[in-house]
């Protein structure tokens, strides 16, 4: 690989290899020697190595083969052992119909597959690439062709970011084999892929765009394209850059609660080079293991560019998203989350996830809200949905594990588990007999948030203008200094009843 001058990428990701070292068993003689999983190996908390911190391999492997400047780990013998070790534990945690587990045993994850698959056929590349005659390569290329089999067997519908990451593992795989089968698969795979982009760009993540996840998927359809030479994906990269660069918010975030899966980053690649407000730094441990090498591979390519907000106000359709930016703010609503908005007045912002009220919230994602949309105007109108927020009890972990244990193998069990999971922790079903009425209004001088609730509630149990997300989305919630007090906007604030409806009513005054 070629040498580079060091950039604010590489620093960033330099910095945080001692936290990625960390997680690694570096104990030759353990059982565990090349699990980046620390809760499995050091805690003992876990009864199962997640399999996706070991795409922190390729992170390892990247530095080995990178020279630029404060890169110590450059062609290091330490770092060389500590790779062979990782890849050689990933081979042992692999079931054998190919899969990976990343939150419990016979889990069968479909992204844990497709993403440790395409990490390690990137890792096995790089060796190839620097004529480096590695022996555990057909301990590799034994792995890999078990996953892409399981991957092949089996369709994701509803989180399509790990589908750009299956693309890319097939197609890894058809090269480093030889094999045309899985290179025709791989794009059949593609084109059905990107015949679901939606019109605005986005992929659907769990029933709307993410930011987070969509720059996810640009990194795996950049690294496709590099691989293959296809100019299938340029104008679907195009696309989903376009969207992707309209909600980076002004203090750097991008995206959050008013997107479907509250994610408020930026991978960064080629054609997103920007480095967010939440950076390997503010990660933690679970997810720098999973995608740090994105700053590496970037840093390596390219410098950070700076963000531009476009000015202008813009409606998004199809996920009833608002954007407005001008010289005086920058207000971002979503009209299928109820209303939820963020906005930025003068350095300062204001953070609101819909109405909250006795454990029910209007800022949840539904399809069936009623949204209407005027310039300077922004309506939603629907019902409240219980917040779900399921702990994991001893009760519960007893008798699910051994479930796993005993009948987890059988493929089928396996999806119709991970169906009944995902509706339990991250989707919403049904209301409540409380309705709302969100109406956003903004001008040249105010920005006025005017909600109406219909039903019995109490002052006190209402619950407005906060930052919250309790859907299980693990790449979320991260902190950011804008948070805080200091830097919070304070709205002119109305409250009364009126024919049994209580009306909060929200003014925004924007600076001369």
């Amino acid at each position: 690989m070629k040498k580079v001058e060091n950039n604010k990428f590489l620093e960033e990701a330099l910095s945080q290899i001692p936290r990625i070292l960390g997680q690694l068993n570096r104990n030759p003689s353990s059982r565990s020697y090349g699990s980046f999983d620390r809760a499995y190996w050091h805690y003992r908390t876990n009864d199962i190595s997640s399999a996706r911190y070991q795409e922190a391999v390729y992170t390892l492997t990247l530095l080995y083969f990178s020279k630029f400047e404060g890169n110590d780990y450059y062609k290091d013998d330490k770092v060389l052992e500590w790779i062979r070790a990782a890849l050689y534990f990933t081979s042992k945690i692999q079931r054998p119909n190919g899969s990976f587990d990343e939150w419990y045993v016979n889990e069968g994850s479909y992204v844990a597959t497709a993403f440790i698959a395409a990490a390690l056929g990137q890792t096995l590349m790089l060796f190839r690439e620097n004529s480096f005659d590695l022996k555990e390569e057909v301990i590799i290329l034994r792995i890999l062709e078990l996953a892409v089999e399981f991957l092949s067997q089996t369709v994701e519908e509803t989180v399509l970011n790990q589908v750009s990451g299956a693309v890319l593992a097939i197609t890894l795989v058809g090269r480093l084999c030889n094999r045309e089968d899985l290179t025709t698969y791989s794009e059949k795979l593609l084109e059905d892929f990107l015949g679901r982009q939606n019109k605005e760009g986005w992929w659907s993540e769990y029933g709307g765009p993410d930011i987070g996840y969509l720059s996810l998927t640009v990194s795996y359809l950049e690294k496709y394209a590099n691989l293959t030479g296809s100019k299938k994906v340029v104008e679907p990269i195009r696309r989903a850059r376009f969207f992707v660069e309209e909600f980076i918010n002004p203090d750097h975030t991008a995206g959050g609660e008013y997107m479907s899966r509250n994610t408020e980053y930026i991978i960064p690649s080629v054609s997103l080079p920007y480095l967010g407000a939440v950076k390997p730094i503010n990660l933690d441990d679970r997810y720098l293991c999973y995608i740090l090498y994105n700053w590496i591979e970037t840093g390596l390519e390219t410098n950070p560019q700076a963000t531009v907000i476009r000015d202008g106000e813009s409606y998004f359709s199809e996920s009833a998203i608002l954007r407005v930016a001008n010289s005086r703010y920058f207000l971002v609503a979503n009209g299928k989350k109820g209303g939820s908005f963020r906005l930025y007045i003068g350095g300062k912002t204001y953070y609101d996830s819909g109405l909250e009220i006795n454990g029910f919230s209007t800022g949840i994602l539904d399809e069936s809200n009623y949204v209407d949309f005027k310039s300077g105007r922004l309506e939603s109108k629907g019902s409240l949905k219980k917040i779900k927020e399921p702990l994991l009890t001893t009760s519960v972990m007893i008798p699910f594990k051994l479930w796993q244990l005993l009948f987890g193998r059988i493929m089928f069990l396996q999806k119709t588990i991970k169906d009944f999971l995902r509706f339990r922790m991250i989707s919403y079903a049904g209301g409540s007999e409380v309705s709302f009425r969100r109406v956003i209004e903004y001008s040249t001088q105010e920005v006025i948030v005017t909600d109406s609730i219909y039903g019995r509630v109490l002052e006190d149990d209402i619950i407005f203008g906060v930052k919250a997300s309790y859907n299980a989305v693990p790449s979320s919630k991260y902190a950011t200094i804008p948070e805080i007090f200091r830097r919070r906007l304070s709205p002119n604030l109305e409250e009364k009843t009126e024919n049994d409806v209580y009306v909060i009513k929200r003014t925004f005054y924007l600076n001369d």
